[in-house]
């Protein structure tokens, strides 16, 4: 389930949506979850290697299976639906919280345009259609995704006055830098999910304990936040007994790095964005979303190798 749907995907959830509702979407996304379950072995094997490393980082003694791991699957089916519906602006018909903490309030009044990085965590879309809502602000988001022309095309169609434009990125360099330079002058938001490798698996990564076992995060967010001279903000979206709880945080506040001390900033940035994550997927294991190898070891949390 790592883009794994095909090119028609967007297409074919907006017309779902549109002729059955949210109730219709979860009886038709249901037995195509669990499909993908039974069919997908990596996918299952790395869920159950993700959720036995959250039960020991959180000191439990019992050992997550399959029922847990059908859970996970179908948390990620449900954030879809829920990501439908922030795309479309219908986000009041969502239990959203809109802050947790005053970090919310402090990012959408920062008049500076604004690096976030989230995570393939619940549905972040539903805070950016909040802020979005509210303020009107230009929101920009990068996905590594293909289809991203196939979603912007979904949000025009079903909500034309939306101010979130998706694009797609397969590499963080200087002309990625240079191209969002303007949207950080305008006051936008431009928006990284920093937990993932990229698809083509060309880009550098720094190596940081996550889950008591390094793991990969890209290299290249963390050195469009140096490069970028603009405020960074965690910012994850989860859902919690049925409602959404935004999680926010300052990282950097636009500081000037010098030169020689760009290296040193970079472990910080990248230290306090897994500290971040670290704490959401420990208060609410479900909603994370990466179904693949994320660890080097291909063993679960007690140096095993995953087996169903």
């Amino acid at each position: 389930m790592r883009e794994r749907g095909a090119a028609w995907g967007p297409a074919l959830m907006g017309f779902i949506y549109r002729v059955l509702g949210r109730t219709g979407c979860r009886i038709v996304a249901t037995p195509v979850i669990l499909y993908f379950y039974l069919a997908g072995r990596r996918q299952r094997l790395a869920s159950l290697d993700y959720l036995r490393r959250v039960w020991k980082a959180q000191g439990r003694t019992d050992r997550p299976g399959h029922p847990q791991a059908i859970r996970h699957f179908l948390a990620f089916g449900e954030s879809l639906i829920d990501k439908m519906e922030a795309w479309i602006g219908r986000i009041d018909r969502l239990q959203v919280d809109e802050i947790e903490g005053d970090g919310f309030e402090q990012l959408r009044n920062d008049k500076r345009g604004t690096l976030v990085l989230s995570a393939h965590v619940g549905a972040t879309e539903i805070v950016r259609a909040i802020a979005s809502r509210h303020q009107k602000r230009r929101i920009t988001i990068l996905i590594h995704s293909p289809h991203a022309k196939r979603y912007n095309a979904l949000i025009q169609r079903y909500a034309p006055q939306s101010q979130i434009s998706l694009v797609q990125v397969s590499a963080f360099n200087v002309a990625t830098a240079a191209a969002l330079s303007g949207c950080i002058e305008r006051g936008e938001w431009v928006v990284v999910m920093a937990d993932r490798m990229p698809v083509t698996d060309t880009g550098r990564a720094i190596m940081a304990d996550f889950l008591g076992a390094p793991a990969a995060f890209p290299e290249g967010p963390f050195v469009l936040a140096t490069a970028l001279k603009c405020p960074v903000y965690t910012m994850f979206c989860y859902k919690l007994n049925g409602r959404y709880r935004a999680q926010v945080s300052l990282l950097n506040d636009g500081v000037a790095i010098p030169r020689g001390q760009r290296q040193a900033a970079l472990q910080e940035l990248v230290r306090g964005y897994v500290d971040a994550l670290q704490k959401l997927v420990l208060a609410a294991p479900y909603q994370w979303f990466n179904f693949y190898a994320y660890w080097p070891d291909v063993g679960d949390a007690s140096g095993n190798r995953i087996s169903d």
